[in-house]
């Protein structure tokens, strides 16, 4: 495939690359610093409402990293760049 398609493979690979990111974004909930059991819900959520798609589940509530802890304590749930700058300031 490489030496038929000589420059032209770069668009086979954008394509799917396009393909890849868009599936990732409408179906595939934001699972960093949530547990075992609350990407479970997820799942059970979307079952329940009859779709996969991340914003019609809870109203999109598994779209985005859950930053702070609900407790207030520091941990792995912050983002790393918001950690940084914390510490930088």
């Amino acid at each position: 495939m490489f030496n038929n398609l000589e420059y032209l493979i770069f668009l086979v690979f954008a394509f799917t690359n396009v393909i890849a990111g868009l599936t990732t974004y409408l179906y595939c909930p934001e699972s960093g610093g949530r547990s075992f059991e609350e990407n479970q819900e997820f799942f059970d959520d979307a079952k329940e409402a009859g779709t996969w798609r991340v914003s019609k589940v809870r109203k999109g509530d598994f779209k985005y990293m859950p930053y702070p802890k609900p407790d207030g304590q520091d941990g792995e749930t912050q983002p790393l760049l918001r950690r940084v700058a914390d510490q930088a300031s």
